[in-house]
């Protein structure tokens, strides 16, 4: 069986942030001096293998249980207050870089979402400094050896596609508004960048500077180091390999899918189970267990 370590140690940033009080601020030191340390960066920049939850209530340990939650990896408790960190292992990691797949952050940010809100979590924390669960300033317990796929962690909540205007942009969904808001400006703009020969730095900068004020727009900014390392890598990948007539066929491809779904009828409108000579309600029944002409098993 996988011991803590085995979870903490393989998967930390080649040199995390770390520290001993966090209000004193952070530093950069290499893995084996920052486990010494009470706070640490778990994440490496712009790849999330951890969901992280801070809860700031007496008797912490034991929101997850209160929630019928999935238990965490990992809960690491101030034993001055009880209050405490939960972590979330997650079997394959989220990457928040332009050149990965939108839906899977998309998906990742909803589930996060919603166990922060069952789990009555900080929405303000970023997520980027963890209480070190390996740190002997903490009780911590170890639950569970093995990482969550983000398919058995949605079995657990209900999923929002997008949070409600009236919650505070927290977790990943920054990062998913940070994304979207500085590659759409990127878009519109690197190739005025490159037709006028500005050199690549001084592209890398005006993107940095894009996505510094956009994080300042949040109420709980996210820290620089994420929000450089995500203009990095939007600036980076709109600079070699965004060009606006590829854009512009992946707007059109996008376009022609919506339309095939607003032509395609529902269900509702065809009727199905009417064919079949039965119900509305045993149709669905049928579909959901499995039953209906063309379901079954090979």
């Amino acid at each position: 069986m996988l011991s803590l370590p085995d979870l903490i140690v393989p998967r930390l940033p080649r040199r995390p942030y770390c520290s001993d009080n966090v209000k004193r601020g952070l530093i950069i030191r290499p893995p084996e001096q920052a486990l010494e340390r009470s706070y640490l960066q778990l994440n490496p920049p712009i790849l999330w293998h951890w969901f992280v939850f801070d809860i700031d209530e007496p008797m912490a340990a034991l929101a997850w249980e209160k929630a019928n939650l999935a238990p965490p990896n990992w809960i690491a408790v101030n034993p001055a207050n009880t209050h405490a960190h939960l972590g979330y292992l997650l079997e394959v990691p989220v990457i928040t870089a332009p050149e990965a797949r939108d839906k899977p952050l998309r998906y990742a940010a909803a589930i996060e979402a919603a166990f922060r809100l069952a789990l009555g979590a900080d929405p303000r924390y970023t997520g980027f400094i963890a209480k070190n669960p390996l740190s002997l300033a903490w009780k911590t317990w170890f639950l569970h050896a093995e990482p969550y796929t983000l398919d058995y962690l949605a079995e657990w909540v209900t999923l929002s596609r997008t949070p409600s205007p009236s919650v505070v942009p927290s977790g990943l969904w920054r990062n998913v508004q940070l994304f979207d808001s500085i590659r759409q400006w990127a878009y519109s703009l690197v190739r005025v960048y490159q037709d006028t020969g500005a050199a690549m730095e001084l592209w890398f900068r005006a993107v940095q500077r894009e996505a510094e004020m956009v994080n300042q727009r949040f109420e709980t900014p996210l820290m620089l180091p994420e929000v450089r390392a995500t203009a990095k890598s939007v600036a980076k990948w709109t600079w070699q390999r965004f060009s606006a007539e590829g854009f512009s066929r992946i707007q059109q491809a996008r376009a022609r899918r919506r339309w095939a779904q607003v032509r395609e009828p529902s269900q509702e409108q065809s009727q199905p189970w009417l064919g079949l000579g039965i119900s509305r309600r045993t149709y669905f029944n049928w579909k959901k267990a499995g039953l209906l002409p063309g379901c079954y098993d090979a």
